[in-house]
């Protein structure tokens, strides 16, 4: 008999994981029906072909770092041709709780505007703060059990099969940041809706994220590394001036949280330097239409970092 967790096929994209990841990758392939494996060209590619197949995952192995959307798009590519209903995404640093995936699939029988659901997430909280990932007027209704937002992050996320056949999938010339956002902003402003499940919590680290006290007050700090400062900076950037017309709020508040993120770092981070460089080389790519990776076979997250 099957399930409708068999219909899910999840894609979980690695590079240089830890020691973890076939716990983590075990507890996945519990709840949906398979998982694809992506590895970006991590030097350690042999540890995670072992860890997958011990946990019964299909794995591609890239030669080089396509980035994260490339890798994702892999995934898409694997749901559309095996006729999976949902594409659920993780990072190699998430760890599903047991039921997860069927109490979201459970919350879309029951939405009463289901057919216009394109993208069904978990709820996020960070890892060090305890914080959900919610900014201010990001939440556009809320009931007890869902809320409708603009865009939600990556991981924990189950993305339709219609929304793919429809729209697309993931736009490979960011590379990395803001590919989620970006998947989000299409979706709703062609009409459909990004939910989240309020019952479902997925901790998720964005950074190795400290707090520094400025005049009295907490400035959150993400310490990223520089070739994750060009990628912020350029995507925010293009997304910014991209979904203006279709969200002109976010784009506003994007455009705002970038301009204090990056000052934060410029005055209070470690490796200043390299960092401001980054910043304004990331600026000047996007203003000149530059895209895709940084360098050449580039490693922007760096040994485990977390997108």
């Amino acid at each position: 008999m099957t399930s409708p967790q068999d219909k899910v096929l999840a894609v979980v994209v690695t590079y240089h994981p830890d020691a973890g990841l076939a716990q983590r990758l075990r507890a996945l392939r519990a709840e949906v029906g398979a998982v694809l494996v992506v590895d970006n060209a991590s030097p350690d590619f042999a540890a995670i072909e072992a860890a997958a197949r011990e946990a019964d995952c299909q794995v591609i192995g890239n030669r080089t770092n396509l980035g994260v959307a490339a890798a994702l798009n892999q995934g898409a590519d694997a749901a559309l041709a095996g006729r999976f209903a949902w594409l659920a995404l993780f990072d190699q640093d998430s760890l599903i709780s047991q039921g997860a995936i069927a109490a979201l699939l459970g919350l879309y029988d029951r939405h009463p505007a289901r057919e216009a659901i394109a993208v069904l997430a978990m709820s996020h909280r960070d890892r060090a703060t305890g914080a959900d990932y919610h900014r201010r007027g990001d939440i556009l209704e809320e009931t007890g059990g869902w809320r409708s937002v603009r865009t939600t992050i990556t991981s924990g996320s189950l993305v339709r099969r219609e929304a793919l056949e429809s729209l697309g999938a993931f736009d490979d010339r960011l590379f990395i940041d803001g590919v989620d956002h970006d998947f989000c902003l299409r979706c709703r402003g062609a009409g459909r809706l990004v939910i989240e499940a309020r019952g479902q919590v997925l901790e998720h680290s964005l950074g190795a994220i400290a707090r520094r006290r400025v005049l009295g007050r907490g400035v959150p700090l993400s310490n990223h590394s520089a070739a994750r400062r060009y990628y912020i900076t350029r995507n925010s950037l293009e997304l910014s001036v991209r979904h203006f017309g279709r969200d002109p709020l976010w784009s506003v508040r994007e455009l705002a949280h970038l301009a204090t993120s990056n000052a934060a770092v410029a005055l209070l981070e470690a490796d200043r330097r390299a960092k401001v460089g980054a910043m304004l080389q990331g600026a000047w790519h996007f203003a000149t239409r530059r895209f895709g990776p940084r360098l050449p076979e580039s490693r922007p997250m760096g040994s485990g970092e977390a997108a």
